[in-house]
């Protein structure tokens, strides 16, 4: 395992180096063990999602971070992955799916990601250090994370017949925010979801078709916005592809025999501790 210690201390020497590299030279400038954790990240977020249904941001991008990727590289490494992850997921639950009925929340997601964009470009720049800049947006997510876990855990929602749409509005608009400001848009559709009088394979391919709407336009807006950082994380993510794959399939099959709420009360738990880690990691090390 990675020590924390050493993710802290190699980013600025690694954000020096690659300041003025080119697309190809910053692509190769990670260690092995980065690779090897990207490649373990990549594969267990995948699974986790495959399983619940989302997680696969909430999960990647934290770890990714910390251990010296810039932001929005991970955000579009993971978007890479959960585009094909939840495209496989859309297409074989494809029957379960009531189409029509995804076109108005996913086009409401679609329109707020780019508010999101806007507001972490906004925290990458707020301290003239990039060094205090990273530990703000650090805590920023540790912060988010914890929030998702204590309104999963606390809320307890009841299946409705009929939602009133104002809480369309409400949860796929802060989806599309939380999406582009730190590539966690799944929580706030998976509580909504949670409300409506569906089945587990319908609410799994409710989630994965709304999943795969947002990734195309937050791939497009992270390129536009932050250029070869957010490029080179679309190439990380497409040579992963054997791995999403792979733990796609194997999330598949585990989420249609176990125990979906029990294993989902593990994320949690899994979410919480990186969210609370994320949070004070800045004080113990500073």
């Amino acid at each position: 395992m990675v020590s924390p210690i050493y993710c802290h201390l190699y980013y600025p020497l690694l954000q020096s180096r690659t300041k003025h590299l080119g697309l190809m030279e910053y692509l190769g400038n990670f260690e092995f063990w980065q690779y090897a954790v990207f490649t373990g990240v990549f594969f267990t977020s995948c699974f986790l999602q495959g399983v619940i249904g989302f997680g696969a941001g909430a999960f990647g991008i934290p770890i990714l971070y910390f251990c010296g990727f810039e932001i929005d590289t991970a955000i579009a490494a993971i978007t890479i992955a959960s585009m094909t992850q939840s495209g496989i997921g859309a297409w074989k639950l494809s029957g379960f799916i009531s189409w029509p009925a995804t076109v108005r929340p996913g086009l409401i997601r679609i329109l707020f990601i780019l508010p999101g964009v806007l507001a972490l470009d906004y925290l990458n720049h707020y301290y003239e250090s990039p060094e205090e800049s990273r530990q703000l947006i650090q805590q920023s997510i540790g912060l988010v994370l914890i929030l998702i876990v204590l309104t999963k855990g606390l809320i307890k929602l009841e299946t409705q017949e009929e939602l009133p749409v104002i809480w369309e509005y409400i949860a796929f608009s802060i989806s599309g925010v939380m999406l582009g400001f730190i590539g966690m848009g799944g929580p706030a559709v998976a509580l909504w979801a949670m409300c409506q009088p569906w089945n587990a394979k319908q609410s799994r391919g409710f989630l994965f078709a709304m999943l795969f709407y947002g990734m195309i336009p937050l791939a497009v807006i992270l390129v536009w916005q932050f250029g070869a950082t957010s490029t080179v994380g679309l190439i990380l993510g497409i040579l992963g592809l054997p791995v999403v794959f792979l733990g796609t399939e194997i999330g598949m099959r585990v989420g249609n025999k176990l125990d979906r709420n029990k294993l989902q009360r593990y994320a949690l738990v899994a979410l919480f501790l990186i969210g609370l880690s994320a949070i004070v990691k800045p004080y113990v090390m500073g």
